[in-house]
């Protein structure tokens, strides 16, 4: 009998031949359901039963879901994050727990770098001042020269960091743990997070959420940024302390910002939207064709290698 698999991930729908196919040659098929939100915690209660594979959302996975799936062996996040996953509920029951490892770093670091450069130089708010009949002249800033410091040197952090260099940037990187090699190839300085909030021109947030992260940039550390510099996050909204980042910008202590993720996802009060020198986008970092399609073989690598006795290609827990 086939092996059921429950994708919960949108954007899946728009592959689903290509889905059903390669669940079908590894003696797979879909757990039926025509959602196209994110999953209540309910509906995927309701689903998850007879799942022996699950490829979710970003809606949360808990211990409760876990506790309703006797049949569950694995499950593959659709990118890289995977706070949103109790892996810790997960090991307990020797569900595997997969990521997909570096099909995004390209669409994530690209988009950082429209956000340096849109910021830099004005042009969303030229943009707009254009529409409404002005003509204003706004003086940008080159990336030239400029120091880009990266929080979080992973896989897209390193692609963060080589679009800077290719620029002409200097780089400073923050980590927990280093890649001397990679650094000292692509001319990258090691430094603790202070000196990089303290020098960059540019912070670019790339750390994963976890307690050590939650609330990293907060009021002390916006207060090491220079007046002139933006912070640009496009990991995890809670990484900033959301009112923190308010004041700082209300009260002009940093540049601006540029922000792909939120608090809250939708957020029900953006309190960003009265502030001119900020980006916002709605959690889109990886979303390109490119990225999707290879999260979606990763994802389905993961899960039905793991049924049928092989390893993952990207296990986490």
């Amino acid at each position: 009998m086939p092996r059921r698999v429950l994708l919960t991930m949108p954007k899946f729908l728009d592959n689903e031949g290509y889905v059903r196919d390669f669940l079908r040659d590894r003696d797979c098929e879909l757990i039926e359901h025509r959602e196209h939100r994110t999953m209540t915690e309910e509906r995927l209660l309701e689903l998850i039963p007879e799942a022996e594979a699950l490829v979710p959302g970003l809606e949360p996975v808990t211990e409760r879901v876990f506790a309703a799936a006797p049949r569950l062996r694995a499950v593959s996040a659709q990118g890289v994050g995977y706070d949103h996953i109790d892996v810790e509920a997960a090991s307990r029951r020797g569900i595997a727990v997969c990521i997909c490892a570096g099909c995004n770093n390209h669409s994530v670091s690209e988009l950082v770098l429209g956000m340096m450069l849109g910021l830099a130089r004005h042009i969303y708010t030229a943009d707009r001042a254009v529409r409404d009949g002005g003509w204003p002249r706004l003086v940008g800033s080159e990336l030239w020269g400029k120091t880009l410091g990266v929080v979080g040197l992973g896989r897209v952090g390193k692609s963060v960091a080589l679009l800077g260099r290719g620029l002409g940037m200097r780089v400073l990187a923050t980590d927990v743990a280093w890649d001397i090699t990679f650094a000292n190839e692509h001319q990258i300085s090691y430094v603790p997070l202070g000196r990089t909030l303290r020098e960059a021109d540019f912070v670019s947030l790339h750390c994963p959420l976890t307690p050590q992260t939650r609330g990293l940039i907060d009021d002390a550390a916006l207060a090491l940024m220079k007046p002139t510099a933006y912070l640009i996050n496009t990991a995890r909204g809670p990484i900033v302390e959301e009112a923190a980042l308010v004041r700082a910008l209300r009260e002009r202590r940093i540049a601006g910002a540029g922000l792909d993720v939120f608090q809250h996802e939708p957020h029900p009060a953006n309190p960003y939207l009265d502030f001119p020198n900020v980006i916002l986008t709605p959690h889109l970092g990886g979303a390109t064709t490119d990225a999707t399609e290879r999260a979606l073989e990763l994802a389905l690598l993961n899960i039905t290698n793991v049924l049928d006795g092989r390893k993952p290609v990207c296990r986490v827990n």
